[in-house]
């Protein structure tokens, strides 16, 4: 009996439709494990565990392929890749395309009650890191998302790990860190659509999702700029079945495929091809496909190395425990 076919997935990306595809194409079962930052999948890999294919976001690649973490892709078995648009194809953080297919894409904004915090999206990330006071408001549990906002916010580079600028983004949290309700990748719209929080940090996908549902609702990418991040389909450098691994990824890029996790979950897709075979409201949707006014202020986050890393993993640990809840891992 053939294995289970392991991936390491972020909730709803791929769609779980997706994924059953992948099981009656290739005719084996897939395994998923979810999991809702970078430093997570990186956890699990670290531990020893065992997967077919994951999916880290830019950064994460730079890291893992660094460190031997992933296994080589064929160009010749994923025919598929011809579908994505140019700006998606030999990305810095993997400019000979070696190592990971971009499955998603989007922005990192906020997302907030329109009647609450009015003027959120003319504040800029001010709205989240300085709210106004006797409100309530929610933050990423992604260390490089949050640490990050607070660099552009300072108006520094969103990878800098220099004392200088570590010091301006770690006052700037600790200001109102009475202000954080807490740390949240996994459901960052409910407390927005519940009025626990007055806006959260929030990944575009499931915030244009959300705005669709509810009026009241309304996204952000601040003035100052944004994280415009890409999540990847990779092969574990311990697979021991890499043409699986390649099919599973190459179904994945089918258009026809690709769509299904826009419209169940609202993550968008760097496919073009699958782009176009979507409904115009969420084909044309600026929140899911940001024009090139909103991505020309975005800005990539990229592996920092392992002095860097350290050095925002001690601050995120003192930010975390400023905040009224610490985050859910």
């Amino acid at each position: 009996m053939t294995a289970p076919l392991r991936m390491l997935v972020w909730p709803g990306m791929p769609a779980d439709e997706a994924l059953d595809l992948v099981e009656r194409r290739l005719g084996v079962a897939v395994e998923s494990v979810a999991i809702s930052t970078n430093e997570q999948l990186e956890e699990r890999l670290l531990a020893g565990e065992r997967y077919d294919v994951i999916t880290p976001s830019d950064y994460m690649v730079e890291r893992l392929a660094a460190r031997g973490a992933l296994h080589p892709l064929d160009p010749a078995l994923l025919p598929g890749r011809v579908g994505l648009a140019p700006w998606a194809r030999r990305p810095v953080w993997d400019p000979d395309e070696r190592w990971a297919v971009p499955l998603a894409f989007g922005t990192t904004g906020i997302l907030y009650d329109r009647e609450r915090l009015p003027d959120a999206g003319a504040r800029g990330w001010a709205a989240l890191l300085d709210p106004p006071p006797g409100v309530a408001v929610g933050l990423l549990d992604e260390l490089r998302e949050v640490i990050g906002a607070a660099l552009i916010a300072c108006g520094r580079d969103v990878n800098a790990t220099d004392d200088e600028s570590l010091a301006a983004a770690a006052a700037l949290l600790e200001r109102r860190a009475d202000a954080i309700a807490g740390f949240d990748s996994d459901d960052f719209v409910g407390p927005v659509v519940d009025r626990e929080v007055v806006a959260h940090h929030a990944w575009s996908g499931p915030a244009a999702r959300a705005m669709r549902a509810d009026e009241r609702l309304a996204y952000a990418v601040p003035a100052e700029g944004a994280v415009l991040w890409v999540t990847t389909a990779a092969i574990d450098a311990r697979c021991d079945r890499p043409l699986l691994a390649h099919a599973a990824i190459d179904v994945l890029l089918d258009p026809a495929v690709a769509r299904i996790t826009v419209e169940r979950n609202g993550y968008a897709t760097p496919n073009g091809a699958a782009r176009a075979l979507l409904a115009p409201e969420l084909r044309d949707d600026p929140v899911l496909f940001p024009g090139e006014e909103v991505v020309r202020r975005c800005v990539t986050v990229r592996d920092v190395g392992a002095e860097g890393e350290e050095r925002l993993e001690r601050l995120w640990a003192r930010l975390t425990r400023s905040g009224r809840s610490t985050p859910a891992r």
